[in-house]
């Protein structure tokens, strides 16, 4: 037979018995029985009642705390105020206070009520407090968005998982509210033995249940072949074979054990077969312990056997802690493995998720906004988890977060009791600013490139993750309002750099570019200019200034060009001398460019004397002057020089660079242009005809 006595002396306590309705000591220790308990509502109710016997700083902090641990902040709230007024208020509580203050939008008023009792806001303001003073001042592109379609009005609701066929599950104490209490956002579950079949004594209001949304929008409850659960929560699915299996975690109905008047029933992990809305064939989790510890919110995932959860087992690092049991397609489990301190804490970590190799859970143990925080880290080569990361806002906010699930890049849910003072956990969908680069690689035929190296890099110089999703195409994540540059590189082929992504003022979305790698052609000759020197001089005449302006500009706006200077005399004068003075020639065509600014490394010089002439003019052979006139040059040859790492100029990017007479033609447009001139200023050339050498890509021009 159950014992009943507590609760009678409680209504006597309560309701102003003559004999005990003065022992306020004895209410305010049945309330804090019941907060021991687990009952949380009520005893944030009896200390109120103290309170009303007798102003006191105990019963107004104790009904504080309770209402903080039911996230009812707006009473909590009103309660820290009224124990602010006793000079008792501690350190911790002032903090407490001062958290409870900016989850319902009012810190000044706490903040004014501190500093006059003395309190420094900058003493309180430890590392935890200070992450969830950030959390308030920061701002972020993305929100999150109240999904409407599975929220209840007045009750918690919280994300489960998706099965194959995209059915979305969920969980909920929607229902009618027994005693209109409030829902605590992140609990455990654990169960004394007197409790109320009908109703959940933390909240008065119904007990947890898996619904399910199917894609047409309809919404139904899961019915499970078991009548002793009561708590039903948590859920994940996986297919093995042709069956639905589906974990949860659920808290049972026992309320006799032999040889024990007091105990405590834990939460455990059970699974069975979902089929068309029921779960059958149920089993527990061979390493539930229901009277010694809680194995709460499983997450089954199949591509590494390993079934996670969280648990307060002895062994762990604190209060619950994510572990892992591998499993067989016969659903066979092995010993449990704690993930390690990487993950756990010295608080409460649960809701295990893993997506993309990330293993995603909530903390209360880990610096965080306030409350449970969600956070990530990267699966080692080990199998453990390492780089620990905190999620941003709006993922997580200064109450508590939890419950994250990622479907795909742009389907995540966050489950929060954010919104309003209220308490109730709801469910909230990532609406991010989304945006992505997908890039495209191809070759002159238009097929996709293999071994090709891209690099993002944003405005200051970070590098962006590009994710190569198949050969030849890469895909990552951008920043709203930020400008990136991207180059593009293969061996033996144009580099490819691209100044134009940005996501200035533009719409949320993928941005595709197409890229096209086109191989290098080597040692091209494209133009040659000729100028001439006076008879035995070495020096530049002034008709040659502007092809050799025009030679600057050239190799100054195009870096893959280069120069050979091919210098030669007359047949007069002896074979040594000649050579020399075309050795000078040929270095004072560098001389004078290298003073204008370009580079010695990009010239080559060439000298030949008399041995090659332009004219039939050789030594003992009478020829006017105006043929001796054109063996006196120095020929400048702009080449095709390009190295690995050579870049594609912005302009040409849209330009068909796959064969080399394509190359060069669009250089030639504007050589044309600048040579047209040149003609008229020496009677001695015809620049009429320009001649492409296609099956060798060497363009020239004729001199006639």
């Amino acid at each position: 037979m159950k014992n009943y006595l507590p609760l009678i002396l409680a209504l006597f306590l309560i309701s102003g018995y003559p004999n005990l309705g003065k022992a306020q000591n004895s209410i305010l220790r049945y309330a804090d029985q019941q907060l021991e308990l687990g009952n949380i509502l009520h005893a944030a109710e009896v200390y109120g009642k103290a309170f009303g016997k007798k102003e006191t700083y105990r019963a107004a902090k104790g009904a504080a705390q309770c209402y903080d641990k039911l996230n009812d902040y707006s009473q909590a709230m009103k309660w820290w105020e009224k124990a602010a007024e006793f000079e008792e208020l501690t350190v911790n509580d002032a903090e407490d206070y001062l958290k409870t203050s900016y989850a319902v939008g009012r810190p000044n008023e706490s903040r004014a009520v501190l500093e006059k009792l003395g309190f420094k806001i900058e003493d309180l303001a430890n590392s935890d407090m200070k992450t969830v003073l950030a959390s308030h001042s920061m701002t972020t592109s993305q929100e999150m968005e109240f999904v409407n379609d599975i929220n209840s009005a007045s009750a918690t609701d919280f994300m489960g998982m998706k099965d194959a066929e995209e059915n979305l599950y969920f969980v909920s104490d929607r229902g009618s509210n027994i005693e209109g209490g409030p829902i605590p956002g992140i609990r455990f579950d654990v169960k004394n033995k007197l409790f109320d079949k009908k109703h959940y004594n933390w909240t008065g209001r119904e007990y947890l249940k898996i619904y399910r949304k199917n894609k047409t929008g309809t919404i139904e409850e899961i019915e499970f072949d078991r009548k002793d659960f009561l708590h039903i929560s948590d859920p994940s699915i996986i297919k093995i074979g042709e069956k639905d299996v589906i974990f949860f975690s659920a808290t049972r109905d026992i309320d006799k054990v032999k040889g024990k008047k007091s105990f405590t029933v834990h939460p455990e992990i059970f699974y069975g077969t979902l089929n068309d809305g029921t779960v059958t064939e149920i089993n527990s989790f061979p390493y539930n312990d229901v009277f010694s510890h809680s194995v709460i919110t499983p997450f089954a995932d199949l591509p590494s056997g390993r079934l996670y959860f969280a648990s307060d087992m002895k062994d762990g690092f604190g209060g619950y802690d994510i572990y892992y049991s591998s499993f067989t397609q016969e659903l066979d489990f092995s010993s449990p493995v704690n993930v390690g301190d990487e993950v756990n804490s010295l608080g409460n970590e649960r809701d295990p998720f893993l997506h993309d190799d990330k293993l995603y859970f909530a903390s209360d143990g880990i610096e965080g906004y306030g409350g449970f925080d969600i956070f990530s880290a990267e699966t080692e080569n080990d199998g453990r988890f390492g780089n620990l990361l905190h999620l941003d806002s709006p993922v997580n906010s200064a109450k508590d977060d939890f419950a994250y699930r990622q479907f795909s890049v742009n389907e995540i849910y966050v489950s929060s009791n954010r919104l309003g003072d209220s308490g109730l956990d709801n469910i909230y969908r990532l609406e991010q600013e989304f945006r992505q680069l997908l890039v495209r690689v191809i070759d002159c035929r238009g097929d996709l490139v293999t071994g090709s190296d891209l690099n993002l890099v944003n405005a200051v110089g970070d590098d962006v993750e590009m994710i190569q999703t198949e050969p030849g195409v890469f895909l990552g994540d951008l920043t709203a309002d930020t400008d990136y540059n991207l180059s593009l590189t293969k061996d033996g082929f144009f580099m490819v750099e691209d100044k134009g992504i940005t996501t200035k003022e533009t719409p949320s979305g993928v941005q595709e570019r197409q890229y096209k790698l086109v191989k290098i052609p080597m040692d091209l000759t494209v133009f040659t200019y000729t100028i001439y020197y006076d008879l035995d001089k070495s020096g530049i005449r002034t008709d040659a200034d502007e092809i050799l302006s025009t030679v600057l500009g050239l190799l100054e706006k195009y870096e893959f060009l280069g120069l050979k200077v091919s210098a030669h005399t007359d047949s007069r004068a002896s074979d040594k001398y000649n050579k020399a003075l075309s050795h000078r020639r040929a270095e004072e065509v560098l001389s004078d460019l290298q003073s204008r600014g370009v580079s010695g490394e990009r010239i080559a010089l060439e000298w030949y004397g008399e041995e090659r002439l332009a004219t039939d003019c050789p030594d003992g052979v009478y020829c006017p002057e105006e043929m001796h006139q054109l063996n006196r040059r120095s020929e400048l040859l702009l080449s095709v020089e390009l190295k690995e790492g050579t870049v594609i100029p912005e302009e040409f990017l849209d330009e068909n660079w796959c064969s080399e007479t394509e190359v060069i033609s669009k250089i030639l447009e504007e050589v044309y242009e600048s040579t047209v001139y040149l003609g008229k200023r020496n009677p001695l050339m015809d620049w009429a005809g320009i001649a492409a050498t296609q099956d060798k890509g060497i363009t020239q021009i004729k001199e006639k």
